[in-house]
């Protein structure tokens, strides 16, 4: 049995290698192959890759120029993206077998199916962390709501890395639930490459496993960061130095089309207010977070859910940069909200569900196509999700609680 068993496991490999090839190649046949594109991999990956081509510093300038003259043929100007590095050395881990080709269409092609399976893995996830158990024809519709959605959608053209940061943290998450400690924190260890979606995260799940005494969890985190960066150093040995100084240069670097956190957006960009403003607007949501962090270090499953769905959506506006292409983090007080409205409706919830997705998935698109300006999304494109789920997490609040929380 143990013998059939294994075989079953090996056909089943052998098949999705088949059906990833295969959409591989079709997806750089028809699509990356003929329409270039993909720029936020590009600047990752090949400047990256420079690291084990040529023995260059992925975040030397003469790398970045290079780039630059890839995405646009010369070098970029000013309010362009300058296409840096811009990601911990570590990141490389990830893609480097895409390193073993030059073809950057053929890499792009593979990444974005690894993409696409990767989220729709992590959508599953979530789900499953999140105790929502839909009927099995809501899930099919949900899986390709979820490849579809704008964000999620755009990440994926994009061959933006958040992906990888999303089904790293989903599971994280699953492996928290099964009590696997160590390998949860190993794998909250990864979510670090992008810095700006989890620097909220990482202390409120650190803290909440701290009180409950899971420390298999601090262990697990620990010992991945030490691999990832002592491995880092021993390729790039000034690469943490680097690193902070493109993340200081951010602004310059990412170029013009890009916003800064959601609280920027509603007071300086929308309102017009100015800097103090949206100092205050920060540091209010910083305060509200630490509350809620404070009051659910004790909290039961329900509630530790809660909070890190609120979390997951404070970090959008605290966050010196956000971008809709990380909003697949979203999911979790997404799903969270199906969860308790398939509670509280019964059978008549899948209908609903369907009917949210639906508004979801077309009002997102319908806000990116009305005020798209050339071949940038605007900041109206930012708004709508994290402002209902915000709405939502704070009305569900009792309901968490209620439903398995503990408070101080």
């Amino acid at each position: 049995m143990g013998r059939s068993r294994l075989w079953q496991w090996v056909a089943v490999g052998v098949l999705a290698l088949i059906l990833l090839a295969g959409q591989s190649w079709a997806i750089y046949r028809f699509f990356t192959s003929r329409f270039p594109g993909g720029n936020d991999f590009w600047a990752r990956w090949y400047n990256g890759c420079t690291l084990l081509w040529t023995g260059e510093n992925p975040y030397a300038e003469e790398v970045a120029l290079r780039a630059q003259i890839g995405i646009f043929g010369r070098p970029a100007r000013p309010g362009e993206d300058l296409a840096a590095f811009s990601y911990p050395l570590y990141t490389l881990f990830v893609f480097w077998p895409l390193c073993l080709t030059r073809n950057f269409a053929l890499a792009l092609a593979i990444w974005m199916t690894a993409m696409l399976y990767s989220l729709l893995a992590g959508l599953i996830l979530m789900a499953h962390v999140s105790r929502w158990s839909p009927p099995r024809w809501l899930w099919w519709v949900t899986l390709a709501w979820g490849a579809l959605h704008y964000p999620h959608a755009r990440a994926i053209i994009l061959g933006q890395p958040a992906t990888v940061v999303f089904v790293a943290l989903a599971l994280s998450l699953w492996a928290l639930e099964r009590k696997r400690d160590f390998a949860a924190g190993a794998l909250l260890a990864l979510t670090t490459i992008k810095p700006q979606m989890s620097f909220l995260l990482l202390p409120w799940l650190l803290w909440w496993t701290a009180w409950r005494g899971r420390w298999g969890v601090w262990k697990g985190f620990a010992l991945a960061m030490a691999v990832l960066a002592g491995a880092s150093f021993l390729l790039v040995p000034s690469w943490l130095s680097d690193f902070i100084a493109g993340v200081r240069d951010y602004d310059r670097v990412a170029g013009a089309a890009n916003y800064r956190s959601l609280t920027w957006i509603i007071t300086d960009y929308i309102m017009g207010w100015g800097p103090p403003a949206e100092t205050v607007g920060v540091g209010l949501f910083a305060l509200y977070a630490l509350f809620e962090m404070w009051r659910g270090r004790r909290a039961a499953w329900s509630g530790f859910l809660w909070t890190t769905g609120l979390i997951l959506i404070l970090t959008h506006f605290i966050a010196p940069r956000t971008a809709t292409t990380h909003y697949s983090m979203l999911l979790l007080p997404l799903f969270g909200w199906f969860a308790h409205l398939q509670q509280r409706l019964g059978q008549r919830a899948a209908w609903v569900l369907v009917g949210i997705e639906a508004l979801l998935l077309v009002g997102q698109w319908v806000v990116f196509l009305l005020t798209i300006e050339g071949n940038f999304e605007t900041a109206w494109s930012y708004l709508p999700l994290p402002l209902l789920l915000l709405a939502v997490q704070l009305w569900q609040r009792r309901y968490a609680w209620r439903e398995g929380g503990s408070l101080p």
